[in-house]
């Protein structure tokens, strides 16, 4: 008997409500069991630079027949924002649970992926995304532990709380001083290995509250699922709800102004930097990135480029880069690539609208640190690791972190008198 309710035969391409973008320009078929999708990128509107972004990209295709051969192709990905797609490989996932990698052409500027269709509804998207209703429910998961404190430290600009998460419940009372650790997530809400990666932050220290452990005794440690909400639910790669690029907003700190920058003021950065200010300055501070283009994890050197960075930070730095490659096979793998990063700035010379920039400069001492994850594959570890960073390995690299943070706290230099 035939269903009641038969779906077309026609291929249809959808942006999720959270997270999607893209733009369809036409759909072929050169037979019934064959597709061809011509896409563009979504542009986003910023404050700054050229007026916009365009790179993220997450759909979802609709009414494919199983077995089904599709071909899709973004046009304009050499014009994207960051154009050098080589050695990139699509997410694709059936469920929108486990994602893989698809073997992907960049070819004259074209971005260029087939697949033999396994399901009648396929997703798509630049990296796996983490939606705003799983965020929510990591936070209340987390809460409910009763090993932390949630407080709102702010609202958005659409007026969706800023989540934070406080531990600590196990501070030792008895120890003269104590410090502060800030983790901060999603400023680029495009960036979403920074969501996975708190999944590890977060596992790794409700475990030290089971058994507290010298971090979480000797410090206030606070994580900050997402600092731009509205940015990830409108499916933007670096931008809030306003345009703004809130790792350029961050010069308020000094006073400094710049159209597009730090001006217009960004309601998310404020709302971050009082929390900071209320705790009485951090000790260390991480925020979590994603790089378009580089095949490596890394630690960006803006902060070097402070007044503050002393000769003992700098020895602090290095001794927390060397702990955490021993510990994660995928910080700064050696290999064939040299995973250099970014250029350090000249003394002096440190753009203060940058977060860690500007967060080592207004608290001297402090351990300051942008890190990147890759997009594309870890490529010094070989494969299978060279066809795509995994949410595996985001969520280990988070566990490994908060690891290493505990085993340089005796050589922390900024520290709270009680």
């Amino acid at each position: 008997m035939a269903s009641l309710l038969s779906s077309s035969s026609t291929p249809v391409i959808r942006s999720p409500v959270d997270g999607g973008a893209i733009i369809v320009n036409c759909i072929t078929s050169s037979s019934p069991n064959s597709h061809q999708f011509n896409l563009s990128l979504k542009p986003e509107h910023c404050l700054e630079g050229k007026g916009f972004f365009k790179q993220w990209f997450y759909f979802e295709v609709q009414n494919v027949a199983v077995g089904s051969e599709l071909e899709f192709s973004i046009i304009d990905a050499g014009e994207s924002t960051f154009p050098d797609w080589r050695n990139y490989n699509v997410c694709m996932s059936i469920d929108r649970k486990s994602w893989n990698r698809v073997s992907t052409e960049f070819k004259d500027g074209v971005l260029i992926w087939k697949v033999t269709a396994s399901s009648n509804l396929i997703s798509f998207s630049y990296f796996p995304p983490y939606s705003r209703e799983k965020q929510v429910n990591l936070v209340h998961a987390t809460t409910q532990t009763n090993h932390c404190t949630h407080v709102v430290l702010g609202l958005s600009e659409d007026g969706r709380d800023l989540n934070a998460l406080v531990f600590d419940k196990h501070l030792d009372a008895s120890l003269p001083s104590y410090y502060v650790v800030w983790i901060q997530h999603r400023q680029h809400p495009g960036e979403t290995s920074a969501s996975w990666f708190c999944e590890g932050v977060i596992e790794r220290l409700l475990e030290m509250s089971e058994k507290p452990s010298s971090l979480l005794k000797s410090s206030i440690v606070v994580v900050v699922p997402n600092v731009n909400p509205d940015g990830g639910v409108r499916g933007h790669l670096r931008t809030n709800a306003k345009g703004a690029n809130l790792n350029r907003c961050w010069g308020t700190m000094h006073g400094i102004t710049a159209a597009g920058q730090t001006e217009p003021k960004a309601v998310e950065v404020e709302a971050m930097v009082k929390g900071m200010n209320a705790l009485g300055g951090v000790d260390v501070m991480l925020d979590i990135h994603q790089d378009e283009e580089k095949e490596y994890v890394f630690i960006s050197k803006s902060p070097l480029g402070c007044e503050s960075a002393t000769p003992e930070l700098r020895a602090v730095r290095t001794k927390f880069e060397k702990i955490l490659q021993k510990r994660s096979p995928d910080f700064l793998t050696p290999g064939p690539i040299d995973p250099v990063g970014y250029p350090e700035p000249p003394p002096g010379g440190a753009n203060l609208n940058i977060c860690s920039a500007s967060v080592a400069q207004k608290f001297p001492g402090c351990l300051s640190m942008t890190m990147e994850h890759p997009y594309k594959g870890n490529a010094n570890r070989g494969a299978p690791w060279d066809e795509g960073f995994t949410t595996k390995q985001c969520r280990d690299l988070g566990v490994e972190t908060v690891n290493a943070v505990e085993d340089i706290l005796p050589d922390l230099i900024r520290k709270h008198n009680r």
